[in-house]
């Protein structure tokens, strides 16, 4: 797409945080394919402090006033999108300009909301008038939370979204440099950050006296009462910030008045520094728990003791702090992610704006949530969903997933991981955002994982898939649940169609997955009914390939696990008991196929591999394969374990023209070689059983 943006400046990063907050942004946003014009008002103090005059990310021109912007209406009439920022000069009539000069969508970006909203309620704001809110298609927001609920319902913004500054990880990375300060702080003055300024930064100067301190910023008055050992710097151009990062042992955040009690506010400098590994001390202020796990990534402070505390820990503490900032900031708060951000929520309101016509060159950028994406079948949805384009969030508590997982997912800009369990209420950083698709496989899924903690796992599959409901009633996402074969229990038709209810012990050792698979097949039924949440349930069968867990005590990963290390093969009961196994990349496709089904609701559908095969064959198959030597050992039966288990697919064929295509021995090959990828695998003349 084309965006203008009507900016205070991106020319001179000098004493605001304008400059390099829009370098960050329009640099990943033109990363992404799109065309951006940037137009800054001529202003003497910018302009004799620039240090960007061509950026190569854009085409950055300067008007001297408003009759002079009208040079530039064409440019405003061809763009999909237009973006005033806040503070730019003659704001107020600067935005009325873009609202009559645009054909596409408009939209507001907010440095400081909190404190626009209060000088709009004193009728002092020079940038933005009240009545202006309403007319702005997106009022993007630095501050998060209750206030873009506020700037909705007092204010009528048709979509207030949270749009947080972040720093070039690039640009700002760790530096090799030897300590010089043990607490530093960057930030131009203003009188409602000094107090706090005082109380966490001279006053433990004035105490440690043998510690070095170190303020960097211009506008400070004469009158302030500096210790010997506060080192001032007037201006620190951004170029210069990482090595400033890098010889302090800690630095101060310090978030303005408004902002501190409005919460949800996160500076440039949290970014910057978090970015560059350095162990950040901030004020305390709702919502940055969300960005930062404080005293693991972040340690807030109310008072000097808390300070001085830190700066006499040891050096080891406080650099894994930093370590653990920047691999935040790497997974979630990069300007790709910004940037991402920006291009969904400009696409939405260009799609409401436009309605059925069509959009230039604008690509489709669903947003996608995986519920258990660290999982075995997670994990590889998530790398599907990134492949074909999409924005990919996983949650997961990682109680039987694992971050190994997402390895090749955490490299993508398209991808965001939260830590989660689902049984607790969603957090901001979740139910904030706006979903087009959920998908929900966040339930242990093996008996010895499932029965490990019965209740956990029931109140997975009743209060988690409730709170991942009642999110997709929230966004109007579509929502599959992952339900399983075990809803058939020991099951008396074979095969076992969608019509058949089960034979299930409501009070055995299983009850806590196949009652809460379910009784989360009847809430989200229930939802779909009503009217609330378009849903879609999967029933899965036996899925095996990469990325099993060899402790999770599935039949495949322990048959390979045992066979692989010569151990004796286990086999409970006399083998005899049959099941239908699906390799992983097969059951994927089932289940974007079935998610992406349009029509009416189909209901329950089946996914699994028809091919039915005893234990005992799948055991010689192999052992077989691996060329293993081990001998068998027989175990009695676990309690209400079934005895037949295939599924029929006749209703996926029909509705999702969706079958398995993978051979078991291919897919039993792949997955023996992921478990021991060193070791060659014997390749069997046995004929390949048929998918």
């Amino acid at each position: 797409m084309k965006l203008v943006v009507l900016g205070l400046s991106l020319s001179s990063a000098w004493g605001n945080g304008h400059a390099v907050t829009f370098r960050a942004l329009l640099s990943a946003f033109a990363d992404r394919g799109h065309e951006v014009v940037f137009l800054e008002r001529e202003t003497p103090w910018y302009a004799a402090h620039r240090d960007v005059s061509d950026p190569h990310y854009c085409r950055l021109d300067f008007y001297s006033d408003l009759q002079d912007l009208e040079r530039f209406a064409d440019e405003v009439r061809s763009a999909d999108a237009v973006l005033v920022g806040s503070y730019v000069p003659e704001g107020i009539e600067v935005g009325r300009w873009a609202r009559r000069t645009a054909t596409g969508v408009v939209a507001f970006y907010d440095i400081d909301t909190p404190v626009t909203l209060a000088r709009l309620a004193q009728d002092d704001c020079d940038y933005l008038r009240a009545d202006q809110i309403a007319n702005y298609d997106i009022y993007f927001s630095f501050t998060g939370g209750a206030m873009l609920e506020r700037l909705e319902r007092d204010h009528g913004a048709p979509a207030a979204r949270a749009l947080y500054c972040s720093a070039d990880p690039e640009a700002y990375r760790p530096q090799a440099a030897a300590p010089r300060w043990d607490l530093s702080y960057l930030g131009t003055y203003s009188p409602d950050r000094q107090p706090t300024l005082e109380r966490l930064l001279l006053e433990p100067a004035r105490r440690m006296p043998d510690r070095r301190f170190v303020v960097a910023g211009p506008q400070y008055p004469d009158d302030i009462d500096w210790p010997e050992n506060v080192e001032r710097i007037d201006h620190l151009p951004p170029a210069d910030h990482p090595a400033f990062y890098a010889a302090s042992r800690f630095t101060l955040n310090v978030t303005r008045a408004d902002m501190r009690a409005a919460g949800h506010s996160p500076s440039i400098r949290l970014f910057e520094a978090g970015s560059c590994g350095c162990p950040i001390i901030s004020d305390a202020w709702p919502g940055i728990e969300t960005l930062f796990t404080p005293g693991e990534e972040i340690l807030l402070a109310d008072d000097a003791e808390t300070v001085i505390e830190a700066l006499s820990a040891p050096v080891d503490q406080a650099r894994a702090m930093g370590e653990a900032a920047r691999r935040r900031i790497l997974s979630e708060h990069t300007p790709s992610h910004r940037a991402h951000t920006l291009e969904r929520e400009l696409i939405a309101a260009l799609r409401a704006k436009t309605k059925d016509r069509p959009m230039k060159s604008i690509s489709d950028t669903r947003t996608v949530l995986v519920a258990g994406g660290a999982g075995f079948l997670g994990s590889h949805l998530c790398d599907r969903l990134l492949a074909e384009g999409r924005h990919v969030v996983c949650l997961d508590n990682l109680q039987t997933g694992d971050l190994a997982n997402l390895k090749d997912a955490m490299k993508q800009p398209r991808f965001e991981f939260v830590r989660h369990d689902i049984v607790d209420p969603l957090p901001e950083r979740i139910t904030a955002r706006r979903f087009d698709r959920i998908y929900d496989l966040a339930c242990a899924a093996s008996p010895p994982q499932y029965q490990q903690d019965p209740e956990h796992t029931m109140l997975t599959c009743i209060l988690g898939v409730r709170n991942l409901l009642q999110l997709a009633e929230k966004t109007g996402a579509r929502l599959l649940l992952t339900s399983t074969s075990e809803v058939y229990g020991d099951p008396e038709v074979h095969p076992q169609p969608e019509t058949y209810r089960g034979n299930v012990n409501p009070i055995g050792p299983r009850a806590c997955y196949d009652e809460g698979k379910r009784a989360a097949e009847t809430l989200v039924f229930d939802y779909d009914r009503a009217g609330r949440a378009e849903v879609r349930v999967a029933r899965i069968f036996n899925t095996y390939g990469p990325r099993l867990s060899a402790a999770d005590g599935r039949v495949v990963s322990n048959l390979i696990t045992q066979a692989l290390s010569d151990a004796p093969i286990t086999i409970y009961g006399d083998g005899s008991q049959s099941r239908s196994f699906c390799y992983v990349d097969d059951m994927i496709g089932g289940l974007i196929a079935l998610m992406e089904h349009e029509g009416p609701q189909p209901g329950p559908i089946n996914l699994g591999n028809p091919v039915e095969l005893t234990v005992s064959e799948l055991v010689e198959v192999i052992l077989d394969l691996t060329g293993s030597g081990s001998g068998i050992v027989h175990r009695p039966l676990p309690a209400d374990d079934p005895r037949r288990r295939r599924p029929d697919i006749a209703k996926a064929d029909a509705v999702l023209d969706w079958r398995p295509t993978t051979a078991l021995l291919d897919g039993l090959r792949r997955t023996i070689n992921w478990f021991d990828a060193d070791r060659p695998i014997v390749v069997s003349d046995r004929p390949a059983l048929s998918a």
